[in-house]
């Protein structure tokens, strides 16, 4: 049979492939670009002509020789573009620049309360953007990347019915932000990008799977299958705080349902209980905090934890445990390499609530979904989820079909998310 002649698609997924390998040092040299890739010389020589064309890529250093002249190392320029990327939270919002690398060259965290509502909270993030980018040329920006506390429809970067923020429901924030910085905009759920800054940063293998547990004020997961993110059919995956864990309509969701896990065990829920532990005079530690401040925030559970406050080590082990019973049912149907957690809940100084979640996933999930499973604090930091969405960002630009719309023409804003299949 004649061999197919190559296309145009066989080009841009070539192309793609040597940058990728590239940026991901799993390949540094042109030998080990056709060995890794299974592409041949002529091939890898055009591709990596292009994306040196393309200021992807250039020659570095002189790698080891096996017998002969050695081979010159490739370098992804990671300097080439630059990515603004944030995060949304109930009560404050992180922000950041990076390289194409996603490394974060500046970041801030800045306090702001999302119910305020999608215009003044896109203005202020703005300002923030327009700092970060004063003192660097502004020309190079490749994309900006946003995650928020709810649950996002994908494809329109648009936020649908999220319980914490009132006035963004079906809000255009892809369209606000294309035509403020004039770059494809991503925009996706926050823990998705938690999961995929955590899977990045610590090298999670491509055949390896991951969930990641935020557990804060609410409680969401992303999950990351075979290096990318996993989505679902709209983008709803992972929104596991609204899993109906207890039959008692009595307990009253943010959603307007009854008995979600985030009723039951969010930062929000255990504030709400701590006011009448406090009332009740069960917790002189929290009756202090409030006498100060005049109300009780999760971080003051988390602080109450630390100081060995009776109320408080109860109510986080009993969230936990609650938190663990679903993660055991999804470890069962998942069975993922590594459960991570983060957030608020984890991040207070105390194991309290690590131990019992691990206790309780390996006392109620099957043996062999259990046997090899990771279960741990994030190690990202606090920079994973702006990392995640610069990943995101980078990763689909970089894709065959987005370089295929872009490399004829050296501009990356030329891509339009919405019509790109899918992302990291």
């Amino acid at each position: 049979m004649p061999r197919r002649p190559p296309t145009a698609i066989d080009q841009y997924e070539a192309l793609s492939t040597v940058v990728r390998l590239v940026r991901g040092n799993r390949a540094r040299t042109r030998p080990e670009l056709g060995t890794t890739a299974l592409l041949g010389r002529t091939v890898i020589s055009q591709r990596v002509e292009e994306a040196m064309n393309l200021g992807l890529l250039e020659d570095a250093d002189v790698g080891p020789s096996s017998g002969g002249r050695a081979p010159r190392r490739l370098r992804f320029r990671a300097e080439e573009g630059l990515v603004l990327s944030a995060v949304l939270g109930a009560t404050a919002l992180d922000v950041a620049v990076t390289d194409l690398d996603a490394r974060v060259l500046e970041h801030r965290h800045r306090e702001w309360p999302v119910a305020r509502g999608p215009e003044e909270t896109l203005g202020f993030l703005d300002d923030q953007f327009a700092d970060l980018l004063k003192e660097r040329a502004p020309g190079r920006l490749w994309a900006v990347a946003i995650g928020v506390p709810g649950p996002v429809e994908f494809a329109t970067g648009r936020p649908s019915q999220p319980p914490i923020m009132p006035g963004w429901d079906g809000f255009d924030i892809r369209g606000r932000l294309q035509e403020r910085h004039g770059v494809p905009v991503w925009v996706d759920n926050d823990a998705n990008l938690l999961a995929l800054g955590e899977a990045r940063s610590t090298g999670l293998d491509d055949d390896q799977h991951l969930i990641f547990v935020k557990a804060g004020t609410g409680i969401g997961a992303g999950v990351v299958s075979q290096g990318r993110i996993h989505r679902g059919s709209k983008g709803a995956a992972g929104d596991i705080g609204h899993a109906r864990v207890l039959e008692d309509n009595s307990v009253m969701c943010r959603c307007g349902r009854t008995g979600c896990l985030e009723a039951l065990a969010g930062g929000w829920a255990l504030a709400r209980d701590a006011v009448s532990a406090v009332h009740e005079g069960r917790s002189r530690f929290l009756a202090d905090a409030h006498r100060a401040t005049g109300e009780i925030t999760p971080a003051d559970i988390g602080r109450g934890v630390v100081a060995g406050d009776a109320w408080c080590l109860t109510a986080v082990a009993r969230a936990a445990e609650r938190i663990g019973s679903l993660m055991a049912a999804l470890v069962n149907f998942y069975n993922p390499d590594c459960l991570v957690f983060g957030g608020g809940a984890v991040t207070g100084g105390d194991s309290t609530f690590l131990r019992v979640v691990d206790h309780t996933v390996r006392s109620r999930a099957l043996p062999l979904a259990s046997a090899d499973l990771t279960i741990r604090a994030s190690a990202a930091g606090e920079t994973a989820g702006v990392a995640g969405g610069a990943h995101l960002a980078v990763e689909t630009l970089l894709s065959a079909d987005a370089l295929a719309t872009w490399a004829p023409g050296g501009r990356p804003s030329a891509v339009e998310p919405a019509r790109l299949a899918g992302g990291a």
